[in-house]
């Protein structure tokens, strides 16, 4: 287990068919059991496989509880530029179009031994529930770059679920298929899945949560 693991949370791994929506059909709420629910109640974050037949990639998705309220989650998701600032390997973004609730974005990381990843996603924000709100993307074309620049395949998506005025139950998913791999580089199937997964949530959930110190809720007024 990595020690960041460790050293900032418990981690409970469910490997294999998983009776949760695929990367493209976001359901209307978070599906937890009775022992995830109390994992999460305690501050851990849940980081599950989810069986994809027929996929090439891996699906990885994680839970976890972030005391702050669902729209100071969502303007930490949202803040596209900052995401070099706290997302995992993300050295660059560019806002290739932003229109309403859609942009579409460049994206380059950079992994361990310069090993350098770009690519462009479109991000759409769908219409938000009562009480939840679901961000969702897919990759784009970008004819400029080369195969072994780039990877084969990624989508998933963000859920927002509000439980109190400063508690949201957050999960993201994400489906990633790297594409062919050259030889002794297999760790970078790693990188770009399973073990960024629990850290982006991870760095969202301290970005979220610094964000509502910042900006706390004010309490509505009642009227006489």
């Amino acid at each position: 287990m990595n020690t960041i693991w460790k050293n900032h949370y418990v981690v409970a791994c469910f490997i294999g068919m998983l009776s949760i929506p695929t990367m493209l059909n976001a359901a209307d709420f978070i599906s937890l059991d009775e022992h995830e629910k109390k994992l999460v109640a305690k501050g851990d974050i849940i980081v599950r496989e989810i069986n994809a037949p027929g996929k090439r990639g891996r699906t990885f998705e994680a839970v976890g509880l972030v005391k702050a309220s669902r729209n100071n989650v969502l303007k930490v998701l949202k803040d596209y530029k900052k995401y070099p600032e706290f997302m995992p390997n993300v050295t660059r973004i560019e806002i290739v179009e932003q229109r309403g609730n859609d942009a579409v974005l460049n994206y380059t990381l950079t992994l361990p031994l310069g090993n350098i990843k770009k690519y462009r996603l479109k991000i759409s924000e769908r219409a938000p529930g009562n009480q939840f709100s679901t961000i969702e993307w897919q990759l784009q074309k970008w004819p400029e770059l080369k195969m072994e620049e780039t990877i084969t395949d990624t989508a998933g998506y963000w859920r927002i679920e509000e439980k109190s005025e400063n508690d949201s139950l957050v999960l993201y998913h994400v489906y990633t298929d790297p594409g062919p791999i050259p030889f002794g580089l297999g760790w970078i199937v790693d990188v770009l899945s399973k073990n960024s997964v629990p850290e982006v949530l991870l760095q969202t959930k301290y970005r979220a949560e610094k964000h509502f110190q910042l900006n706390p809720r004010k309490p509505e007024q009642k009227q006489k």
